[in-house]
């Protein structure tokens, strides 16, 4: 409809046209019957003049093709209404005065007609379809009666030539219309596909944008335009682009990266980076150039350079970026006080002191908060968080550019400082920390006294070593912590002899596990009676060397520090159970476990491998453990503790009476027998109170429904005070048996299954007597 109201000054010329022809032919011919043409003429041009307007002012309301027949219809009446004139004033003229150029100018307008029909009104065939009989068939009809009336053959030949305009108008009319629908179809076809198109970019999640060889922008998606900050129908530069986002630093080398990676043959395919934007967002650009298969997108004729071209994708990684930093904060610092955590400081400390001269002087403390265990227990752990947060915060206020501070977990800090002058001026330093964390601290209401304790070691860079004096200043801060009238103490050569025969000690004791060289001794457990051995406890001795007999206490500590305690633990474990296999199963045998031991996962396969390897029944192993294990994981400790049990070993709660457990707590401990502390029984004889504490302890797990083991017992009263006491099941102490070694219990085992005399011959070798 559009092709065929479009241009309404052709109706004006066509309406000019027909009339001056009928002015025309009434000039030549003086027959005014010409002159009624003009007259139809005109009126039909009003309508069809009333008709384009119309349409004009409705057709961006037409909603249905009904709607568009209906003004098909009004433009036929129109069109049909004119040609029909001009048809009937060439008809006219054909009869009347057919050898008159008034029809000659008939025959011209109607040819030239014709071809303004077809050339106008090709969007609808059935319009030239009537035009074309309307203005041809008039005429015609006027030839071949004109050739009746007159008998001359030319007439006819010109009636045949308007069927040859006819039938070419219509063919031609036909594949104009061809043309037209499959213009509009693919005008179609593209408009879907450039719709498709947009919707797909702008529902991409990350922005897009294209550019020609020349740099300029031909394509940006919603995300793109976002990022950005321009428009989805920027036509511009890209650098000018990104000015409103980067800065002139990142434009540039943004716009390097395009070049390379369409130009440099290494860079073929996608090319990415990271950039920071000037509001502090963080964006992931990927330039990937357009290849030679591509490019139809671009054509110079109408715009756009295909050498060069590339596509930019843009992805707002911000959130990525800032968990990776969150992430790189929390594996750096700590989070209670915000200082660097052991691993990082160590590596700005190693940076630090690398860039030193061999003579600089380098100063490394170790400290920790005296009775801070105390401050937790009484005020609260909460109290404790801001203790150390509050120590952290004056350490950081020193504000020298020479110090590293960090904290190496719980209550215990380590402070550098590197490029000093002198020693002494260590020592001011040092003075001055000590002096400022160890004050009155205000905290929630509570007025808190701290004082904290350091241990310090000076060296030149040369000499320096990470780790090793940093044992060093430990071993200066533990020897601090005896002397409460002094913050600090710098560790001297007095300590370096200490510390080197120390750490040879932990390397020997590293030797003495792999190799077996510990001695695993056994402090025999009787009934009550003391007639018959039921048991004995799994004791770890030894001799170094050169110290001598190191104390368990000790060795057992430097184990847990070197980080062996779980290979010493296995250590004694195979090697009691392997003692027991051979000495006979009608004695059993106890190992101690730690909080360590049993936070271990592999802990109970370990002690099921124990007792398989050397054949040895569940029931002649015991496991002791104290209270101090269920403190950190009550419920892991439990369940493994009811496993071992689930298997046939016995489980036994040490140092029984000494711990701070209530009542609900001891009844869901998973143990069969527990052992009372030596501390009940050393003054059991002469103190009243001891001996109300001893009954009713022995009474209250007796109620738990345990069996007793009494410790410590040396004295024959103490053995007959204890023995006068209801309840009490076995007796451990050197008034029967100081330790033995695993010879003397194989070579006892006649004796202990003989008679009482046999035992009384037996004991008393034990003892010593």
């Amino acid at each position: 409809m559009d092709s065929v109201f479009g241009r309404e000054i052709v109706l004006h010329i066509g309406m000019a046209t027909y009339i001056l022809a009928s002015l025309i032919n009434f000039m030549v011919t003086q027959d005014r019957g010409f002159l009624a043409f003009p007259v139809f003429l005109f009126v039909v041009f009003v309508y069809r003049l009333y008709i384009f307007r119309a349409y004009a002012a409705a057709k961006h309301e037409i909603a249905s093709t009904e709607e568009v027949g209906g003004w098909e219809n009004h433009y036929i009446h129109g069109s049909v209404g004119a040609t029909l004139g001009l048809g009937f004033m060439g008809g006219y003229s054909a009869l009347f005065y057919p050898n008159s150029i008034a029809t000659t100018i008939c025959l011209g307008v109607v040819i030239g007609t014709m071809l303004t029909v077809v050339g106008r009104n090709f969007g609808s065939i059935r319009n030239v379809r009537y035009m074309a009989i309307a203005c041809c068939a008039p005429m015609m009809i006027g030839f071949v009666w004109g050739g009746v009336l007159t008998a001359q053959a030319y007439l006819f030949l010109a009636a045949l030539l308007l069927v040859s305009v006819y039938a070419t108008s219509m063919q031609l009319a036909r594949y104009l219309r061809s043309l037209l629908m499959k213009a509009l179809t693919a005008a179609r076809a593209s408009e879907i596909t450039s719709k498709r198109f947009n919707i797909a970019i702008s529902s991409m999640p990350n922005g897009l944008i294209m550019v020609d060889g020349d740099g300029r922008v031909v394509v940006v998606n919603a995300r793109a335009s976002e990022a950005l900050g321009i428009s989805t129908s920027y036509c511009g530069l890209l650098e000018d682009a990104l000015r409103t986002r980067f800065d002139e630093g990142d434009v540039a080398l943004i716009s390097l990266e395009l070049a390379i990676s369409v130009t440099e043959n290494e860079y073929e395919g996608v090319h990415e980076f990271e950039v920071e934007t000037i509001d502090g967002r963080w964006l992931q650009l990927e330039f990937r150039k357009l290849d030679a298969t591509d490019d139809i997108i671009f054509d110079e004729d109408t715009g756009g350079k295909h050498d060069g071209a590339a596509i930019l994708i843009i992805q707002d990684i911000t959130d990525k970026v800032r968990s990776k930093n969150d992430l790189e904060l929390a594996a750096r610092f700590d989070k209670l006080t915000g200082i660097p955590n052991r691993s990082w400081w160590e590596t700005l400390t190693k940076e630090m002191v690398g860039l030193l001269p061999p003579k600089g002087i380098v100063s490394l403390c170790i400290l920790d908060v005296d009775r801070f265990k105390l401050i937790n227990d009484t005020l609260g752990h909460h109290i404790g968080d801001e203790v150390i947060a509050g120590v952290a915060a004056r350490l950081n206020s020193i504000g020298d550019r020479r110090m590293v501070v960090g904290r190496l977990g719980g209550d215990e800090f380590v402070v550098l400082f590197g490029g000093l002058a002198t020693r002494a001026e260590a020592n001011d330093l040092h003075d001055r920390v000590f002096g400022l964390i160890s004050s009155t601290y205000e905290i929630d209401g509570h007025n808190i006294d701290v004082r904290c304790s350091g241990g310090v070691i000076v060296r030149e860079r040369q000499e320096f070593n990470l780790h090793a004096d940093m044992s060093r200043a430990d071993m200066a801060l533990y020897k601090v912590k005896r002397n409460p009238n002094q913050a600090w103490m710098l560790f001297d050569e007095a300590m370096e002899e200490e510390y080197i025969s120390t750490s040879r000690i932990k390397h020997d004791l590293k030797d003495a596990i792999a190799q077996g060289t510990l001695e695993v001794v056994y402090q025999p457990i009787f009934d009550v009676s003391g007639d018959r051995m039921v048991s004995t406890e799994a004791l770890c001795r030894w001799k170094h060397y050169e110290a001598g007999y190191i104390p368990p206490s000790q060795f057992v500590a430097m184990a847990e520090e070197i980080g062996v305690i779980g290979k010493l633990t296995e250590y004694v474990l195979r090697t009691a159970c392997r003692d027991c296999s051979a000495w006979g199963a009608d004695v059993a045998v106890s190992v101690n476990l730690s909080a360590l031991d049993l936070a271990r996962d592999d802990i109970v396969g370990m002690i099921r491998k124990a007792l398989d390897d050397f054949d040895l029944p569940a029931s002649c192993l015991c496991i002791e453990v104290t209270e101090t294990v269920f403190v950190k994981d009550f419920a892991k400790t439990a369940a493994t503790l009811r496993t071992l049990k689930g298997m046939g070993v016995k489980t036994s709660l040490d140092d029984f009476g000494t711990g701070y457990s209530s009542l609900s707590y001891l009844g869901r401990l998973p143990v069969s027998r527990v052992k009372i502390d030596r501390s009940f029984v050393l003054d059991i004889v002469k103190d009243p109170k001891v001996q109300r504490l001893f009954r009713g302890t022995v009474s209250l797990a007796k109620e738990l429904e345990f069996e007793i083991i009494v410790e410590g017992v040396e004295a024959a009263d103490q053995l007959e005070y204890v023995r006068a006491v209801p309840g009490v099941d076995m007796i451990q102490g050197y008034i029967f048996s100081k330790v033995v070694t695993v010879e003397k219990m194989v070579d006892g085992y006649e004796l202990r299954n003989s008679s009482r005399s046999a035992r009384d011959a037996w004991v008393p070798r034990l003892v010593g007597r």
